[in-house]
């Protein structure tokens, strides 16, 4: 048999704001042994939107979006793939040396702070450019959906 490659999707849930719908949306996952990469929430929003990043095979991916479909306070399940130009992040860390020119993210810094932003994808190579040179430590990320 060959096993098909996993690759990274974002889920962007719409959801109400209840007790139990996050606990919800974790179990889809961990009753199926799958791992999540992050998920966070936005309630300041009607309904609220929730992000899920999740490394799985095509089939996996599958499966947990028909599941989280059918889940009582979620209305609708868009899947983001990481090259999707509605995918943006947000990466802060320390430097632990000069930042270096880097293409097609922006970057501030603040003391020895840096906050990276722009596409997923261009974020996340940034980090790992960065991470790779011993440049960056401490880094916390975050994902937006539009």
């Amino acid at each position: 048999a060959v096993m098909s490659a996993s690759s990274l999707v974002v889920y962007v849930l719409e959801a109400d704001d209840r007790a139990g719908v996050m606990h919800a949306i974790a179990a889809v996952f961990a009753h199926r042994g799958l791992s999540m990469h992050s998920l966070l929430a936005d309630t300041g929003r009607k309904p609220s939107r929730i992000l899920v990043s999740f490394d799985g095979t095509e089939r996996q991916q599958k499966l947990v979006q028909q599941v989280l479909t059918r889940l009582h306070h979620v209305q609708g399940v868009r899947v983001l793939r990481t090259d999707s130009p509605e995918l943006r992040a947000i990466a802060v860390g320390r430097m632990c040396g000069p930042l270096p020119q880097l293409a097609e993210v922006i970057a501030q810094t603040h003391g020895d702070a840096v906050m990276l932003s722009g596409r997923y994808r261009d974020v996340e190579a940034a980090v790992s450019e960065l991470e790779a040179k011993g440049l960056i430590a401490e880094v916390a990320r975050s994902l937006v959906a539009l």
